[in-house]
């Protein structure tokens, strides 16, 4: 699959990209071709404007602000019909505790309001960064919203692509803003208690060997 990794010149982008390439052709764009060239070439993959991979692409990764959502009309015709996959949470930080920003529509609902005419999933807010580098020997759980089969079931394939990480399908797009709300969570986690890289395994128990049912 060819994925693009838009507005993927930071840290999650390009680890994203790296990590991805491993299995797939991946781009990374930018409004800077300059700069995206310069993220892509340290992931070791292709880069460029961000319109150019957008109609490159097979399906697109946003690693974007929630601010820069509003200027994705640019790339509505490019990304006509393709999967987007968004891990962009609305947060702000108040004495230093993260908090989910209320009041507003989930940044996955936002994307589908501005892309109307591309399938939109909501995945990826539990990956911590630095794991990406060491997905392989993690066994984590990925949440996935999406409002048909198809996109869930393409977002699942690249999500298990990525190593042992397990998609799970949480319902519809409209539940994207409580999948968005366990990253300010985590990050609350990590910081109040001294933890590096907290992230999600959901356990069955009914289905677990641990559960003494004497």
């Amino acid at each position: 699959m060819k994925i693009a990794i838009i507005g993927g010149t930071g840290k999650l982008g390009t680890r994203l990209a790296a990590l991805l390439a491993k299995s797939h052709e991946v781009y990374i764009g930018s409004r800077d071709a300059e700069k995206a060239d310069a993220a892509a070439k340290a992931a070791g993959v292709k880069g460029g404007e961000s319109r150019s991979v957008a109609g490159l692409c097979d399906a697109a990764i946003l690693t974007l602000p929630p601010e820069a959502i509003s200027g994705l009309g640019s790339l509505e015709k490019q990304l006509s019909g393709k999967l987007v996959i968004s891990p962009i949470v609305p947060m702000k930080v108040e004495n230093g505790v993260f908090y989910y920003l209320e009041g507003q529509a989930s940044a996955a609902q936002q994307v589908a309001t501005v892309l109307k005419s591309s399938r939109v999933s909501a995945a990826l807010h539990t990956l911590p960064t630095r794991l990406l580098r060491r997905l392989e020997k993690v066994d984590l759980d990925v949440l996935i919203a999406a409002d048909d089969k198809r996109a869930f079931e393409e977002t699942s394939e690249i999500v298990k692509s990525m190593g042992p990480v397990r998609p799970i399908y949480a319902g519809p797009l409209s539940m994207a803003s409580s999948i968005e709300r366990i990253t300010p969570l985590l990050l609350n986690l990590a910081k109040l208690n001294g933890m590096k890289t907290p992230s999600v395994k959901f356990v069955d128990w009914g289905q677990s060997s641990a559960v003494n049912t004497a």
